[in-house]
């Protein structure tokens, strides 16, 4: 009788490491998703990194491979803030923003590299967990989206104007917050953890050009508009500049979509 028992734990111990051979990844929701129209609702990820941290390339990967999925479907805005993202002399570049610096003080200054998704909500940053990422986006999109955001982009005279035709389809109780950011992409930049000199950074915030805690977004039959506009840093590549606009909950922080639009085509 002792030897059955023994053989039967040791055949559901066999069968245990069996089952855990093979694990997919990335873990959590994997979707198909249709290519993005007007009503798609955007989630809105806020990827925080540093040049001088040793983890967070794995961060960028992650975030590249989302985008590459997901692509349409997501805004990837990369947040450079905390001690890893001190430059260490006058010679690196420093790429920490008031804004950036505020919402990763918000978050209570998580250790990076860390994400929040669709959110600004401290309790919803991830912390480390790259590999996890991809299935957390999936359960943001796809869905239709409460607001419709159209901006309008234009280059003159060494400013960069932005307006935003916003269309209500869902109306909700909270008031509505509503951001803009210009993010540049592909910048050479050193980075710790990494082989590749200079590296490539994608999704870099580098400006908010709202009111840093959102404009108030006042709807008339449905519909809102807002504008704004900001000098050009001699610093950025025009070519390679995209302006952000997201549209927040006051109360809950919940980022209800967003729209992009590349400065120059």
């Amino acid at each position: 009788m002792k030897h059955l028992i023994l053989y039967f734990i040791l055949t559901l111990f066999i069968a245990a490491l069996t089952g855990c051979d093979e694990i997919d990844e990335p873990y959590g929701n994997q979707i198909e998703i249709e290519e993005a129209t007007e009503l798609t609702r955007k989630a809105v990820i806020f990827e925080f990194t540093g040049i001088h941290c040793t983890n967070c390339p794995d961060g960028h990967v992650a975030i590249e491979n989302i985008d590459s999925v997901y692509h349409g479907h997501v805004i990837p805005i990369s947040v450079h803030a905390g001690f890893f993202a001190q430059p260490h002399g006058s010679e690196e570049p420093d790429f920490r923003t008031p804004f950036g610096n505020q919402l990763y003080e918000s978050l209570e200054e998580p250790s990076t590299p860390a994400v929040i998704f669709a959110s600004m909500n401290v309790d919803d940053a991830i912390v480390g967990a790259t590999a996890s990422w991809q299935g957390e986006v999936g359960y943001f999109v796809p869905q239709y989206t409460k607001y419709i955001i159209e901006p309008t982009v234009s280059l003159a005279e060494n400013a960069i104007s932005v307006n935003y035709e916003i269309t209500e389809r869902d109306a909700v109780a909270s008031e509505l917050r509503f951001y803009t950011y210009i993010i540049e992409d592909h910048i050479e930049g050193p980075q710790t953890g990494s082989d590749i000199n200079p590296y490539d950074h994608r999704h870099v915030l580098r400006k908010c050009i709202s009111n840093l805690n959102g404009n108030t977004v006042n709807f008339t039959n449905g519909n809102a508009n807002l504008s704004f506009t900001t000098e050009v840093d001699e610093n950025w590549n025009l070519n390679n500049v995209y302006v952000v606009g997201i549209i927040v909950d006051g109360s809950t922080t919940e980022i209800y979509t967003g729209e992009q639009r590349k400065l120059i085509e």
